[in-house]
């Protein structure tokens, strides 16, 4: 299989770079060519040799559907779907319905609209739903699209295996970090008012009593401003507990030690992830949280913009207190709350962009992706707004506000590059340095392995049992991550349920295929 996906890969690269060199094929009349309607790239004289797409501007234009993650419903959305539609309809005679999903909307909106077979051809999907989505039939292979998507293959690479269930071609990841940091997100004006910096933090779960500086920090925020948040959103260090280990797609059966281990284990039944809950209880019991933390849909970003919030738990990257800046308008520190990061399957196609079933022509909406993905223009559009309205270049290349405009009156602005396609194709924001994207792949060289990076956990064949243990799990994980429950009674009634919904069931079926697979890479 792993051959087989390689040979498939290096022919669309020597595909891609022959295309290149001789500037692809056109019609007799020297009008652009389009196959994106077969799939096969055969010619009409009947050859399988792929074509080149082309855009033909003496068809109607096809419509693409394109869904994509917002920080909040924006004044600006107009402008912006405005802008887009005329440069895809110029660049590719295609029209664009964009369809923008917020945070706490969008995992229930987009279930919703696949099962109602609603108008889509692309979208964010996460990993732990790759089993159900083939198995309901919402999503398409990419596999015999590749050749319309030159630019991402190249750009990927071996990244692209990551993104497969056994053959199947699930999605693209995005241009983006690699391995997933829990950390603190913090304000920086109140942390240096109370004597503190990110230097007095060394967080790391091989040391419990580290985190006890936290703790000190929070009280210390708390006695200073009582009618502040100190913690906002429904995150906390049990939340991200899971990069403790190589979840391998799902919460059902893990690694342990940052995936160094090859032996399928309950993570919710270990010692770490019953400290990191009793550590929420201690600090929901403490105030630090907020009442409804279990059930907020407010993001720790929406909540420290309003000025009210001291700050929230997240997962981090090299310049996460750059993009935090631009989303709320304070300056923020970030405190790792682990020394070790982990690079996985998961943490590469976590949430990646799938080709939905409703699509009604599957390769003009994978021309349309490899546009995006290469398109500055694109990326700026949809996640900075209107250039000159919403943001301008400022003289080191990165964007940044026009005159006049700040955080709180800007019409349009997400700083969610990392949930879009490419962002590494768009500007980086102000504060960045301006070889940020640099920075990045340097960090992504630095990572720790997981010993099943490459494996992708077939889940079709439990998809019952991990139906039943997401209802279980959605039953209690809130409630015992915020601490906003007795951690002891909480953690031994999800465990009993998720073995009676059967997760033993699912934890064999993974080892299963984890050693089939771990000996092929032997062979």
């Amino acid at each position: 299989m792993k051959k087989k996906r390689a040979l498939s890969l290096l022919g669309v690269l020597l595909i891609t770079a022959s295309l290149a060199s001789c500037g692809g094929p056109s019609s007799q009349d020297g009008s652009p060519t389009d196959t994106a309607s077969d799939p096969s790239g055969a010619s009409a004289s009947g050859t399988s040799e792929p074509a080149e797409w082309a855009p033909n501007f003496d068809e109607e234009p096809y419509t693409v559907h394109f869904q994509y993650l917002v920080g909040a419903e924006q004044p600006g959305q107009a402008a912006v779907d405005a802008a887009v539609n005329e440069l895809a309809l110029k660049e590719l005679n295609m029209n664009v319905e964009l369809i923008p999903q917020t945070g706490g909307t969008w995992a229930q909106t987009l279930s919703m609209s696949l099962a109602a077979n609603e108008p889509m051809d692309l979208f964010a999907g996460g990993s732990d739903s790759f089993g159900t989505f083939i198995e309901s039939g919402y999503i398409l292979d990419w596999s015999p699209y590749l050749q319309y998507l030159p630019d991402v293959v190249e750009t990927l690479g071996e990244d692209i295996n990551a993104g497969y269930v056994d053959d199947f071609l699930v999605g693209f990841t995005q241009m983006k970090e690699r391995g997933y940091q829990p950390g603190l997100i913090a304000r920086k004006d109140i942390m240096d008012e109370l004597g503190y910096s990110p230097e007095d933090f060394h967080v790391t779960i091989s040391d419990r009593s580290s985190y006890d500086k936290l703790t000190e920090l929070f009280a210390a925020v708390q006695a200073a401003y009582p009618d502040m948040l100190v913690l906002g959103g429904p995150s906390t260090p049990a939340t991200y507990g899971v990069d403790l280990a190589d979840c391998l797609g799902n919460n059902f059966g893990m690694l342990d030690d940052f995936g160094q281990s090859t032996e399928i284990i309950n993570y919710f039944e270990t010692d770490n992830f019953r400290f990191l809950c009793e550590l929420s209880r201690d600090w929901f019991l403490s105030g630090y949280l907020s009442a409804d933390a279990a059930t907020t849909t407010d993001w720790g970003t929406v909540l420290v913009k309003a000025g009210n919030c001291f700050g929230y738990f997240t997962r981090i990257k090299p310049n996460a207190d750059v993009e935090v800046k631009s989303q709320t308008g304070y300056e923020v520190y970030t405190i790792p709350v682990s020394d070790t990061v982990v690079t996985s399957s998961f943490s590469v196609n976590a949430m990646v962009y799938m080709l939905a079933n409703a699509s009604e022509d599957p390769a003009k909406a994978a021309a349309f992706y490899n546009w995006a993905f290469a398109s500055q223009e694109f990326e700026d559009l949809i996640n900075w707004g209107v250039k000159g309205v919403d943001w301008v270049e400022n003289e080191e290349g990165l964007a940044t506000y026009p005159e006049g405009v700040d955080v709180t009156t800007v019409s349009y602005h997400n700083d969610f590059g990392y949930a879009y396609p490419n962002q590494f194709a768009g500007h980086a924001w102000e504060g960045n340095d301006p070889d940020i994207w640099e920075q990045y792949k340097e960090y992504n060289a630095s990572l720790l392995r997981s010993k099943a990076f490459g494996f992708n956990f077939d889940s079709t064949v439990v998809a019952n049992e991990i139906s039943a243990c997401n209802a279980v799990f959605d039953q209690y994980d809130n409630d015992i991550f915020t601490g906003s429950i007795d951690i002891a009674e909480g953690i031994d009634a999800m465990n009993q349920g998720l073995y009676n919904a059967g997760l033993q069931t699912i934890m064999d079926e993974k080892q299963r295929q984890l050693d089939e697979w771990l000996a092929e890479q032997e062979g």
